[in-house]
């Protein structure tokens, strides 16, 4: 199992964090200063319903004898 952090700023130059799982996508939080009405869990922050589930995923990998490797990179490293 592979979770990738990838560190980051959005168009107001505020921190972002985008988690991966094996290429299959995971969840990306920012700043909610422009919208701060969204930021409750049936909107912007819906990912912490998702939880459960990737730890369930994360145990059962290594359950199976399967490697955890968690990768952090920088957004702009990747331009």
């Amino acid at each position: 199992m592979k979770i990738t952090f990838t560190h980051g700023e959005d168009w107001n130059e505020c921190a972002r964090l985008e988690m991966d799982i094996d290429g299959r996508g995971g969840f990306d939080i920012g700043c909610l200063s422009g919208d701060p009405e969204d930021a409750m869990l049936e909107r912007n922050l819906s990912f912490v319903y998702s939880i459960e589930g990737w730890i369930k995923q994360a145990y059962e990998a290594g359950k199976n004898g399967e490697p955890l490797e968690i990768v952090h990179e920088n957004e702009e490293d990747e331009e």
